[in-house]
């Protein structure tokens, strides 16, 4: 059981753990969805505390669609519809072959985060991201220590008790990062049955896939229909933890910058719509970085009852991080105080450090499990502050000042006295 802020025991002094406590319940207090009014309050909230603190805080917008629920859910509806007219209709067959082929690749790049063909067509809505930064001096390391502001939709499909339906070797399906395999496979039927079909091979078994496919993405529309009429998830754990982790260290840091390192802090905005303000984050600022050495700190879902660290991420397919923020990880998770932090492999869902990564920046993002090693109330209506392991918050907390203060100090063979 997680215990209430309230009567968690501070372990990091009553200053910090209080700022901590507050600023979770601050920003849960906000209805804050992507790419929404409420996700602007959010931001405008962020930009005054961290210039409360001194730092120069700058609100970036841009331009996202962050509804994957309707963006999913006309991917499937194309696929559908695809396999329902190569069936039906012989003359459109092949006009029915490249939208199933093109729909299929669509959401690869959707899953994969690294193209948004059908999304980049629906309208977009102004989102924001909060950029704020220490005195940089234009040659130190740059550490971006990252969060997002946004919170989550619920569904039927992040019910906590659905995994619990399952055996306990089939649970993992269950997961996000699993389930979202079946509807990729179901346009991947509707593709290939359709290619078969529209070339005369093997009929009866190009129908059998089309028919499934179809059944798999109609299963898919329903769903994503009702993540759209779901209520909002607070975003206790997912992820005003994190944003109140990179708030603390701000705090500190604006009084006492790490020697040898220039870190920023982010905050981004539609997350929750697959990865749009890290992406848009990136884009912004490509030039920028090229020029520097990077690598992005990110922080997700603190709040469950044990920190732990991704090793890597990917709903399809799976691509491991890299650089010294991963080995700093791995060394402090084998010495005291750190020793019951452990690798998290594969995580059920992706966050901003996979945008990174995707474009070569060493990343690692520091999370959270509960005793199932499960990310507790997870996309829910529960996701309270009073639910949330202030403990694990501070643990995070701790390991990522240790994780700064050795990469300050330089690689290894190199330590330069921070």
């Amino acid at each position: 059981m997680t215990q209430p802020i309230e009567k968690t025991k501070p372990i990091i002094g009553p200053d910090v753990t209080a700022q901590l406590a507050s600023d979770i319940r601050a920003l849960a207090a906000l209805e804050r969805p992507s790419a929404s009014p409420g996700e602007h309050a959010a931001a405008r909230w962020l930009q005054g505390r961290l210039s409360a603190m001194g730092l120069s805080a700058q609100i970036e917008r841009f331009q996202f669609n962050p509804d994957y629920w309707s963006v999913w859910g006309a991917h499937a509806f194309l696929s559908a519809a695809a396999a329902a007219l190569v069936l039906s209709r012989r003359r459109v067959r092949r006009a029915a072959l490249a939208i199933s082929v093109l729909t299929a690749v669509s959401f690869w790049g959707e899953l994969t985060a690294r193209l948004f063909l059908l999304r980049r067509l629906m309208p977009a809505r102004a989102s924001y991201n909060v950029l704020a930064r220490l005195s940089d001096d234009g040659e130190s390391p740059v550490l971006i220590v990252s969060a997002h502001h946004d919170a989550p939709r619920s569904g039927v499909i992040f019910h906590p008790r659905v995994p619990q339906l399952l055996p306990s070797r089939l649970r993992s399906l269950a997961e996000p990062a699993s389930a979202l395999r079946a509807p990729f496979a179901g346009m991947l039927a509707v593709a290939l049955g359709a290619a078969a079909h529209s070339c005369n091979l093997q009929r009866r078994f190009a129908r059998w896939l089309l028919m499934l496919g179809g059944l798999i993405n109609a299963g898919v529309l329903v769903l994503m229909r009702n993540v759209a009429r779901a209520p909002l998830s607070p975003g206790a754990n997912d992820d005003a933890s994190g944003v109140a982790v990179l708030l603390a260290l701000a705090q500190r840091y604006s009084r006492e910058p790490p020697a040898n390192l220039n870190v920023w802090f982010l905050s981004t905005g539609s997350e929750e719509g697959m990865l749009g303000g890290m992406q848009a984050f990136l884009s912004q600022h490509r030039r920028e970085l090229e020029r520097r050495r990077v690598c992005v700190l990110n922080l997700e879902v603190l709040g469950s009852g044990r920190p732990v660290y991704i090793e890597g991420e990917g709903y399809l397919g799976w691509r491991p991080y890299q650089g010294e923020l991963l080995s700093l990880a791995r060394e402090l998770s084998r010495r005291p105080p750190f020793e019951q932090v452990e690798p998290w492999t594969r995580p059920p869902f992706v966050t901003d450090a996979l945008a990174a990564a995707r474009r070569g920046i060493p990343a690692l993002t520091i999370a959270s499990v509960d005793r199932d090693s499960r990310v507790s109330h997870y996309h829910w209506r529960t996701d309270l502050p009073e639910h949330i392991d202030l403990a694990s918050v501070e643990g995070a907390y701790d390991l990522c000042r240790e994780l700064v203060r050795r990469l300050a100090m330089g690689p290894p063979g190199r330590r330069r006295r921070p």
